[in-house]
């Protein structure tokens, strides 16, 4: 039995909330959000971390854990969105977000 207080982290938080708030200003403009979630495709040898800019020459990835990644897709879903996964590679996955 675990007898010492962990502090809560607040950087799973932020890696959720940040790539909600990107996939909402992309739904809002556009009426769909595509971007490249890295570290799911069958090379399996990339760090987890998503970006606009779809491919792996990105230059805007952004840090994310894959538990935070699932919690941002299982509340789009619980929110009635379709989520649509394409083309994996070696390096992760497209995934489309439509409200």
């Amino acid at each position: 039995m675990l007898t010492i207080e962990i502090p809560e982290s607040n950087r799973r938080k932020s890696e959720e909330d940040s790539l909600a708030s990107f996939i909402l200003s992309e739904i809002k403009e556009k009426g769909e959000c595509v971007y490249f979630h890295y570290g799911v495709g069958w090379g399996n040898n990339w760090p987890h971390s998503w970006a606009k800019n779809t491919g792996s020459d990105a230059k805007d990835r952004h840090q994310i854990s894959e538990l935070a990644h699932d919690n941002v897709i299982r509340a789009f879903i619980d929110k009635g969105y379709s989520i649509e996964y394409r083309s994996e590679i070696a390096a992760g996955r497209y995934v489309i977000i439509r409200g």
